[in-house]
């Protein structure tokens, strides 16, 4: 036979497993997360954005030419053979292009845009054969997983 006592003690105890009181934190859970993945995009955006830019800052071969009449001197010019071809990321004719890229990570966190608002930039990219967008995020697409996956750099 169990005593008054213990029986009062054990009834007690199933009570107060009942009258636990329940915690909800799913809205901060939610938001910390959202803000890591924003941060983990914009670390990936910022380093294709710097890729970009180191692919296509080979600049091409420009020559002066001789004197003209007076003692000046006459224009520079691009020597043909330096240019890019197709296949190959732009060579640097200026710095143009290379200033314009930009990457944007939008309000919620879910989508990074790294691009450029020059419209010879997306000639080059479409139509001549000479992506550099693409091309390098296809090369960094294994770096870029691990950050927003996060499995470090």
């Amino acid at each position: 036979m169990v005593s008054p006592d213990r029986q009062a003690a054990a009834q007690a105890g199933r009570q107060a497993r009942f009258n636990t009181r329940l915690q909800w934190f799913g809205d901060q859970v939610a938001r910390g997360i959202r803000m890591t993945v924003r941060q983990r995009l914009t670390v990936a955006a910022q380093m294709l954005r710097d890729k970009v830019v180191i692919n296509i800052s080979n600049p091409v071969t420009k020559t002066r030419g001789g004197r003209g009449g007076g003692g000046r001197s006459t224009k520079t010019r691009v020597e043909p053979a330096s240019r890019s071809r197709s296949g190959d990321f732009p060579k640097a004719d200026t710095t143009r292009l290379m200033k314009d890229i930009f990457y944007e990570v939008n309000e919620d966190g879910l989508e990074a845009i790294v691009g450029t608002t020059l419209d010879y930039g997306l000639i080059l990219e479409t139509r001549m054969g000479r992506s550099f967008l693409v091309r390098t995020l296809n090369e960094l697409g294994p770096q870029i997983a691990r950050i927003i996956t996060g499995g470090g750099a």
